[in-house]
């Protein structure tokens, strides 16, 4: 007999995201569904797999049900996310991903849908049981345009050409990429990882309309809990974050980031005096993307800020010393 819980999304809840089709921020759902998971488990960093549970294709119909009754009677944009990939046909089904379109397309209100997938999942068949849907976002998590650290350090175990190839088939469809990158995976240093974020944003800013600069933050049972429990690992500063974000945004494309775990030990941080306020700039940013959001943090007074600067002066003296 299927678990009550399987009935119920593993969250879901409500914000407001940029609509760059219209240039402007709307209202927006984001909706968990519980599945099968993520077949592939291994990477580093990542520990969503455990959301997953023993489910039926009627299940996340469901939970995806459950969750439209709290939909805004507005425009909005519908993400939803699996914390493995929609296009896997091991989580969610041809079948049951048309009968989410149905859904979708009941709901006038919906201006836009956003997935996630692995690339490896991407064909014109399975964007064809989407194909209803007026704007169509697949989110990617390429982490980075370093196929030796996202191999070796993250573990992803497909390449940037992998990725291009899945980007082209997206674009040729006429939907639009949505690329997740990493800042700071594991052994890489505050410095290094600020570059490399900037110069994987060169990479993909052609194939993307998105740009989504995820914060690493350390999960349970994960790698990357062993190394931050060791005292090899210390999340990225917020003020990485803000000079990758800047650096990005010069380019001609939506730059996004989510600041989960921020001013936590497990997620990004500066000292805790300031990490609200940038934190709120952030998230502000994402719905308006003005860069003078961001610009006016060069004003702010906060010690810490200094010993940033410091952290990535010294980057090579520094990096790999357990200091957390």
């Amino acid at each position: 007999m299927t678990s009550p819980k399987n009935k119920k999304p593993v969250s879901t809840w409500l914000d407001y995201d940029f609509f760059k089709e219209e240039q402007k921020a709307i209202k927006s759902q984001t909706v968990i569904l519980r599945t099968a998971g993520c077949y592939w488990r291994k990477c580093t960093m990542c520990g969503y797999w455990q959301e997953s549970g023993d489910v039926t294709q009627a299940d996340i119909l469901a939970q995806l049900e459950h969750s439209l009754r709290n939909s805004p009677d507005i425009e909005f944009i519908l993400k939803i996310f699996t914390s493995g990939s929609f296009l896997d046909e091991r989580e969610i089904s041809s079948g049951t991903r048309k009968e989410i379109v149905k859904m979708v397309e009941k709901r006038k209100e919906i201006k836009k849908l956003i997935i996630e997938t692995r690339p490896e999942f991407i064909s014109e068949k399975k964007l064809n049981d989407l194909k209803v849907v007026e704007h169509l976002e697949i989110a990617i998590g390429l982490e980075t345009a370093n196929d030796f650290i996202r191999s070796n350090y993250i573990n992803k175990s497909f390449s940037f050409d992998d990725y291009r190839t899945a980007v082209k088939i997206v674009n040729d469809y006429g939907a639009t990429v949505k690329t997740y990158l990493l800042l700071k995976p594991p052994f890489v240093s505050e410095k290094k990882a600020i570059e490399d974020v900037i110069k994987s944003a060169d990479f993909v800013s052609d194939y993307s309309s998105t740009i989504s600069l995820n914060l690493c933050n350390v999960q349970k049972y994960t790698y990357l809990e062993n190394l931050w429990k060791r005292r090899y690992y210390r999340p990225p500063w917020l003020w990485s974050a803000v000079d990758a974000i800047k650096e990005i945004k010069k380019r001609d494309v939506v730059v996004m980031s989510d600041p989960v775990g921020a001013g936590h030990k497990r997620g990004p941080h500066n000292c805790g005096s300031c990490d609200f306020v940038v934190k709120e700039a952030i998230k502000e940013f994402n719905i308006t993307q003005d860069l003078g959001v961001l610009e006016r943090l060069e004003a702010m007074d906060c010690e810490c800020k200094e010993v940033w600067h410091a952290v990535i002066k010294f980057d090579d003296f520094l990096f790999g010393s357990n200091r957390g």
